[in-house]
């Protein structure tokens, strides 16, 4: 790019913009200009990464997006030109400047980092917290989609509240949980996410604190930082959040307090009962109420759960569920079950946004729990996923540094490998990256973004030869991570008795 204008550095966008991000949007602004010409090829990535002082990881990701964008495509032989216009008709004048006109809404998501589309070169995913596609139940729910869209009373538009038989029946498998679900006050949704963005929605005003585990679920991060939520973060021990720093940040007053004590994500932690008890003790002292989202509830597989924040405290807690996570994520089929007032609030709120959720898909899901394909399915589950957490554990606990700490989940996708003083997560999801292998760095599940020496594992994708070789690979990188840490410490150690050696 001799002829660009375009530099990492002199980019004139916030540091929270991630970096691909800017490099794209430089060379959208050298097409603009001129510079690229429909048709030209650009440099090669490693050309390119050496230009402009990064990485080719990070050229990859620009260059992904400016495929997505329409901006440049691939040759059938390699290299990359710069797209042709649509020969539909001439193009009338420049294109809208949309990073100019966008909202401070849409400005604030663009800079929050998100995952993306594997970079090429990758060989493993243990980063991605989505089933594996080749174990979906694809041909059993595929005849009950066709069954029930013969029914044409379906095909219309819907209750914005979700299909009545589907909501009876997660009533009745919450209530086998403890929790007094209504029909009447549960919320047919678009996955949890969607649950919970209702619910900031409702509740958040910019500014308005919001009490979360730290760490805790990105898309819950993005999301309330999204609606300029003030995030008060609560550590968390080997019993659930730590109850010292809980009674503080309550005392705050925050809108609500977002747990999840069912294999927490990122840590895989499962609360005990006593915590759970006493977080909602000092919840309702306090006043807040609390949005528990048990996403991963029916991945145990070390006997039964202890009970949910809603069977203790029905009226204090708004419940998150969701069918994505145990069997397939495009399902898109959660709920919201709390106060019947509040739930209706939301259902009000959701039909201005998008009228009603698919009834058709939401009758196909309905007839697969009430057949008993679900728990059959989940049977399978639970035996593929004791057998993949294990087998993590082992090979974390083998082949990463000393100092390493694992604790072995009884259920959910994920486990949380703490790594020694010294290694940074971030380092070390850059190197494994570069060894064709995705995990997540502990950063991006802390509400201060600070570069925690984590590191997060998910077992939902690949087989267990794929698992074992993509941890070794990580773990190799960790090792040398922390030899390399380790010099630096000695060093610094030396520097400094040279230092008290010196004459006053």
């Amino acid at each position: 790019m001799g002829r660009s204008a375009l530099s990492p550095r002199e980019a004139g966008v916030g540091p929270r913009v991630p970096l691909y991000r800017t490099l794209a949007d430089g060379v959208i602004r050298d097409i603009r200009a001129g510079r690229w010409v429909e048709g030209e090829r650009l440099p090669a990535s490693r050309e390119l990464a050496h230009r402009l002082g990064v990485n080719r990881a990070t050229v990859h990701e620009a260059l992904r997006v400016l495929r997505e964008e329409g901006w440049v495509e691939t040759n059938r032989g390699g290299g990359t030109r710069v797209a042709r216009r649509s020969a539909a008709g001439p193009v009338l004048g420049p294109a809208p400047a949309w990073d100019r006109i966008a909202s401070a809404l849409l400005t604030r998501l663009v800079a929050e980092p998100s995952p993306a589309d594997p970079p090429l070169g990758i060989r493993h995913d243990i980063a991605r917290l989505a089933p594996d596609e080749r174990e979906f139940p694809a041909e059993a729910f595929a005849a009950l989609l066709a069954e029930v869209a013969r029914d044409g009373a379906l095909l219309s538009y819907g209750s914005p509240f979700g299909y009545r038989p589907l909501r009876e029946t997660l009533a009745e498998r919450l209530r086998r949980r403890g929790i007094p679900a209504d029909p009447d006050a549960l919320l047919i949704v678009n996955g949890a996410q969607q649950g919970l963005d209702l619910i900031t929605r409702a509740l958040v005003d910019p500014g308005d604190p919001v009490a979360v585990e730290n760490p805790s679920y990105w898309g819950a991060l993005t999301l309330f930082r999204l609606h300029r939520a003030r995030l008060l973060g609560v550590p968390l021990d080997r019993e659930g959040p730590a109850l010292d720093p809980l009674r503080a940040v309550l005392s705050e007053r925050p809108k609500f307090l977002y747990a999840m004590p069912d294999f927490h994500n990122p840590t895989g932690l499962l609360y005990r009962p006593s915590r759970r008890e006493e977080l909602l003790q000092a919840a309702v002292a306090a006043g807040v109420p609390v949005v528990e989202d048990a996403f991963d509830a029916d991945l145990s597989v070390e006997g039964e759960l202890p009970p949910p924040l809603a069977a203790l405290a029905p009226g204090q807690v708004v419940h998150l569920g969701t069918l994505s996570k145990a069997l397939f994520p495009g399902l898109r089929v959660g709920w919201v079950a709390g106060p019947k007032e509040f739930v209706h609030r939301l259902a009000a709120l959701k039909r201005i946004g998008e009228l009603t959720s698919p009834p058709v898909l939401q009758a196909a899901v309905h007839l697969f729990l009430v057949r008993g394909a679900y728990d059959e399915h989940l049977a399978r589950t639970r035996t593929r996923l004791k057998s993949r957490l294990a087998l993590a554990h082992r090979t974390i606990l083998a082949r990463f540094p000393a100092g390493t700490r694992c604790e072995r989940p009884a259920g959910g996708w994920v486990l949380w490998a703490e790594l020694p003083p010294g290694v940074s997560g971030r380092a070390l999801a850059a190197a494994a990256q570069e060894a064709g292998v995705l995990v997540s760095p502990g950063a991006d599940f802390d509400t201060g973004r600070r570069d925690v020496p984590a590191v997060r594992v998910s077992v939902s994708r690949g087989s267990a030869a794929d698992l074992e070789a993509a941890l070794g690979l990580v773990g190799e990188k960790a090792r040398q991570l922390s030899r390399q840490a380790a010099r630096r410490s000695a060093e610094e150690r030396a520097r400094e008795r040279e230092e008290s050696l010196l004459p006053v």
